[in-house]
């Protein structure tokens, strides 16, 4: 099985989200009416990764949740990959509290992980939602949103979206490509806040681009408040070694000592690379 490698902005964010699933487990330990206390990684990848300025292992999200004290009191891991998929079912042999899922976690999170976190439940969980790309859906990210008992990391995937969708011409854009960043927005909205329509010379219509990913980002955040993640830091920029932008790291929920916390934690961080 292939171990990816990462960069210093990779090891970053794993910090962070460390840093979170500690504070957030010994929140929730201490909570009288919570009947339990979930940890969801819908992209769990192979658990570990190797460090490009090091050359060591590094544990990925899935191992570090699974080594907090106090523990969460279950474990959702989900990947497309069957081989890493593979990793925590051997780690589920072991620890009831673990469950793992091979395929597409847009489907699986819908029939298999978000029934059983209904209000009622008087279940929380965190949720890590961390693609390479644009294979999100906004359904997704919708129906976290209306159960109103998750916080979520959510990856927004600058460089997939830089690379195969904002082109200076819209027109050049594969259609499947936009029909996956209509998925992952939610509907075609997203193409307003970057283009406007412009007649030519020749009286013919063409699309000019006016903003960039920066835009979408900050309104990205917006659309995460009106589902109903009420509370939601400004996210945190993460660059290659070349200070190219890759991705924000963003936090949604419906709690402020949660946002509280995140923005305290993103703060540390967002001048430290």
């Amino acid at each position: 099985m292939k171990i990816d490698q990462i960069g210093m902005w990779s090891e970053i964010k794993l910090e962070i989200i460390k840093e979170y699933v500690s504070a957030y487990t010994r929140i929730m330990e201490n909570q009288p009416w919570c009947k339990g206390y979930v940890y969801i990684d819908a992209f769990a990848g192979a658990g570990k990764h190797i460090s490009k300025r090091t050359g060591e292992l590094v544990p990925g999200s899935p191992l570090n949740a699974l080594e907090v004290k106090p523990p969460f009191t279950e474990y959702y891991f989900i990947d497309l990959d069957e081989d890493r998929a593979d990793v925590f079912r051997q780690i589920e042999k072991d620890n009831p509290s673990v469950h793992s899922y091979h395929g597409d976690c847009n489907e699986i999170l819908f029939k298999e992980v978000f029934p059983a976190l209904h209000y009622d439940s008087f279940k929380r969980a965190l949720c890590i939602l961390d693609p390479y790309g644009l294979h999100l859906k906004w359904q997704t990210i919708k129906a976290a949103a209306e159960l109103k008992t998750i916080d979520i990391f959510i990856n927004f995937p600058i460089m997939d979206i830089n690379r195969n969708v904002l082109f200076e011409d819209p027109a050049k854009a594969k259609p499947e490509d936009i029909e996956r960043m209509n998925a992952f927005w939610g509907d075609e909205s997203w193409k307003k806040l970057l283009y406007i329509e412009q007649t030519t010379l020749f009286g013919d219509t063409q699309h000019v681009k006016i903003d960039d990913y920066k835009t979408l980002a900050k309104e990205f955040c917006k659309r995460l408040q009106q589902i109903g993640f009420n509370d939601v830091p400004e996210p945190i920029l993460m660059r290659n070694i070349n200070n190219g932008p890759l991705y924000y790291l963003c936090f949604a929920s419906q709690k402020a000592v949660a946002k509280g916390i995140v923005n305290d934690i993103f703060n540390k961080y967002r001048r430290t690379y």
